[in-house]
Formats: structure tokens, C-alpha cells, sequence
């Protein structure tokens, strides 16, 4: 899900971007951002229906957290793109 204003052009995921992600379930999801495991998403919106989004800013840097920790550990991992 994009938004273009002006020069500037944000990316923004839904829930379900994250899930294709491999990130967890609706519900995995959700208990990681209750216990701050977690990226919080933003909300579009005051209306209790307004979709929560999360930043591709955000989740890409807790990917690279993610790999930093991993790395620290001795893990040894193969690159790998997603795409959404």
C-alpha cells in the first residue's frame, strides 16, 4: 500500500503484508506489538474501522535487529528477498 505526496512517497504494510512476510498470524502479530516484540503499527484515522499500517521503515529495521542479534549468536543465514 503506497501513498505519493508531493516529492516524498512512504511505504506503508497492512497486517496481511506482514503475514505474507512469514512475521506470524494475525494473533502472533499482535501479542509481539502488546509485549514490544514488535514494531507498534500507526492508525489512518480516528474511526474504530481505520486500518492499522506499519512503516516498511519500521519492519526493515527490525529485520536488520533481527540478523544482528542472529549474527551475534554465531547464526550463519542465507540473504533473502521478500517482496510485497
Amino acid at each position: 500500500m503506497q501513498f505519493q505526496g508531493g516529492s516524498c512517497m512512504t511505504n506503508y504494510l497492512k497486517q496481511k503484508d506482514l503475514e505474507e512476510m512469514g512475521f506470524g498470524s494475525r494473533v502472533t502479530i499482535w501479542k509481539k506489538v502488546k509485549m514490544k516484540e514488535f514494531p507498534a503499527p500507526m492508525k489512518f484515522g480516528n474511526g474504530v474501522n481505520s486500518p492499522n499500517v506499519w512503516h516498511r521503515e519500521d519492519i526493515d529495521e527490525y529485520v536488520q535487529n533481527l540478523r544482528r542479534i542472529a549474527k551475534s549468536k554465531g547464526v550463519n543465514y542465507e540473504r533473502r528477498k521478500y517482496s510485497t
